[in-house]
């Protein structure tokens, strides 16, 4: 026995505009994989792998320390609650890139290993954090997917991934009477703290502060910035007393002679691709970041020195 045609086409309809509905309903990003872990005082290594719907769009990460964390009883109800700390990855990197992360944009089971407490200098971050690490100090992490913000015809957005389980990880603690290597952003904060007045980058003799002027200038995809960064306070780790191996001494040779004549931003427009620098910059940033495993002539600070004796430093 069939039925009136008018009792059969609205339950058509409805099916329609389930199955529409069910089409056209945003679909949640899975949460990537996460693992974290520090061998330096003020950076701390994220390993941050995509689920099996990838991270198209991106993956964000939020710390605190642990003494807030527990002092809140756990992440803020609202996470873009501006006391937790964040970092948006959603571009191409081009300063940490000798790991083999060359993308932020992750397909299904792809990693990328990010380093907060080193991401002044980075591309594809969107950060208001970009400051290092406190050394000694516990932090807790999560990490999300990044939804898609746009709308595509009557799709609607794509949401973000839920939140990894929270992780921590411990920075080394450092004294700073007794150390005697420090990252750029250690030099850069404690210019008291200075062994010498000037130094020479290349072939040119900057102040100390146009030194310090390089040291606020972020890199934004200058080799020639990122690199200087790490050549700066290699040098002045040396002045401190760090004793370097070999393989330092040619990384710093060799910078300077590819930054040959090039003024070096803000003081002059200088550039150099990242990808020119990268080997390079990251020789010298592991031994500025590697803060307590140098040997040192001296653990007290050193008097100021002269520029004669900086040049015979490396003659």
């Amino acid at each position: 026995m069939h039925r009136p045609l008018a009792r059969t086409l609205p339950l058509f309809a409805c099916l329609c505009l389930l199955t529409r509905a069910a089409h056209s309903a945003p679909v949640e990003l899975d949460t990537p994989g996460a693992s974290a872990n520090s061998d330096a005082c003020s950076i701390v290594e994220v390993s941050v792998t995509a689920g099996p719907s990838g991270a198209p769009n991106g993956f964000t990460v939020q710390w605190l320390t642990r003494s807030l964390f527990d002092q809140l009883g756990g992440w803020p109800a609202d996470d873009t609650d501006p006391i937790i700390k964040s970092a948006m990855f959603l571009g191409f990197p081009t300063l940490n890139t000798v790991d083999g992360t060359r993308t932020f944009l992750l397909s299904p089971g792809q990693l990328a290993i990010v380093q907060l407490g080193d991401i002044f200098d980075e591309t594809g971050v969107l950060s208001d954090h970009p400051e290092e690490m406190q050394s000694g100090t516990e932090y807790v992490f999560r990490v999300k997917a990044n939804g898609d913000p746009g709308v595509i015809g009557n799709n609607s957005l794509l949401p973000a991934s839920p939140y990894s389980p929270t992780m921590s990880a411990v920075t080394k603690a450092h004294d700073d009477l007794q150390d005697c290597v420090h990252t750029q952003g250690y030099w850069k904060n404690h210019p008291s703290a200075w062994p010498v007045s000037s130094l020479k980058l290349g072939n040119i003799i900057y102040t100390k502060s146009q030194l310090l002027q390089i040291f606020d200038e972020p890199a934004a995809g200058n080799g020639l910035i990122s690199m200087s960064h790490q050549l700066i306070a290699a040098k002045l780790n040396i002045l401190s007393g760090a004793i370097p191996g070999a393989v330092i001494t040619n990384a710093i040779a060799a910078a300077d002679a590819m930054i040959g004549n090039r003024i070096i931003p803000p003081i002059g427009n200088g550039f150099i691709s990242p990808s020119v620098t990268s080997n390079l910059n990251d020789v010298l940033e592991q031994f500025n970041a590697d803060e307590k495993n140098h040997a040192c002539q001296n653990v007290t600070p050193v008097r100021p020195r002269t520029w004669g004796q900086l040049k015979a430093l490396y003659r």
